[in-house]
């Protein structure tokens, strides 16, 4: 574990929160910023930089791990499709710089989503999605989120 590196202090955390899937690699867990219902990160348990320092069991088990989330997305919420992407561009903010390889969850919608009372809305749905987007919610929505996301895992 890297002492610098958000991921790895956040991994630190026992029990951790929001979580909808953890495997020996990897876990899988709901953000608190939902501008896309679903919000997620997939992040690698030990501390690596680049995804070419990943073995064949972690992207064996990384693979894995999309063969059950993207139907429960799609069973959850009607989530299609269900962009994934390795970005890892805040990692180097800081110098020195200390990524941490992990996934970010973008699940799309071509119609609208209720979900707790709120209206989740993809306007910019076929097109790539709006990196300035954020949409804070409340800890008991983040959790029911994961919960729905966890009873739908095949």
């Amino acid at each position: 574990m890297n002492q610098v590196c958000d991921n790895c202090i956040f991994l630190q955390q026992i029990p951790l929160q929001n979580q909808i899937l953890t495997t020996d690699y990897w876990t899988v867990g709901v953000i608190p910023d939902q501008p896309y219902l679903g919000r997620a990160l997939i992040t690698l348990l030990t501390h690596k930089s680049r995804l070419s320092e990943l073995t064949n069991e972690e992207w064996t088990d990384f693979q894995s791990i999309v063969q059950k989330i993207e139907p429960a997305y799609e069973k959850s919420f009607g989530a299609h499709p269900l962009n994934i992407g390795c970005f890892m561009n805040h990692g180097f903010k800081d110098d020195p710089p200390h990524p941490h390889v992990h996934w970010q969850i973008f699940p799309r919608y071509k119609k609208p989503v209720e979900f707790e009372g709120m209206k989740f809305e993809d306007t910019l749905y076929g097109e790539f999605y709006d990196n300035d987007a954020a949409r804070p919610v409340n800890s008991e929505v983040v959790k029911k989120i994961a919960e729905k996301l966890k009873s739908n895992l095949s």
